[in-house]
């Protein structure tokens, strides 16, 4: 299995704004899910401070390509600081949050994620010469489709924080 990173940990930092957490986070989810990623969350964690709520939720995103070539997303959320704000909008009582929100976001390739061409010295010399003659032109193309994948989300995640500034 070989792993090239293509961005790690870009950051969207926004401070003392107001946003829809829950919104935030289901927004994500499902722009991940629409993208046929498989999403675990492999953290989260809550405290209490003086300041408000903190809040760190990590996910492991993963979309097999094919049998070869895997995507890995990693999205790594923080809140700081986070205070409900009871507004109304439109007539109706709405309660959002505000706080620090950091949001990082990598994007990883996975080549033979399977590590099916491990398993001999054989595979191993042929897997060198598919990656080198055959499927060098896929993988430049299955890496560049995932760049686009991680600045795409980044973009919408802040996008979509930006609809909350007044």
């Amino acid at each position: 299995m070989a792993k090239i990173d293509l961005f790690k940990k870009v950051k969207i930092d926004v401070k003392g704004q107001l946003f829809d957490a829950g919104e935030l986070y289901t927004h994500a989810h499902d722009w991940l899910e629409w993208r046929k990623f498989d999403i675990v969350e492999k953290k989260y964690a809550t405290k209490t401070t003086a300041k408000g709520k903190d809040v760190s939720v990590s996910w492991s995103c993963t979309r097999d390509v094919d049998e070869y070539s895997q995507f890995e997303i990693g999205v790594d959320w923080q809140f700081n600081g986070m205070n409900d704000v009871k507004m109304q909008h439109e007539g109706k009582d709405i309660t959002l949050q505000s706080g620090n929100v950091v949001i990082m976001i990598t994007a990883v390739y996975v080549s033979d994620y399977n590590d099916k061409w491990e398993e001999s010295r054989t595979h191993k010399f042929m897997k060198s010469f598919f990656e080198r003659y055959l499927y060098v032109g896929q993988k430049d193309r299955l890496m560049g489709e995932l760049w686009g994948i991680g600045w795409d989300l980044y973009n919408e995640m802040k996008a979509y924080l930006n609809l909350y500034q007044a």
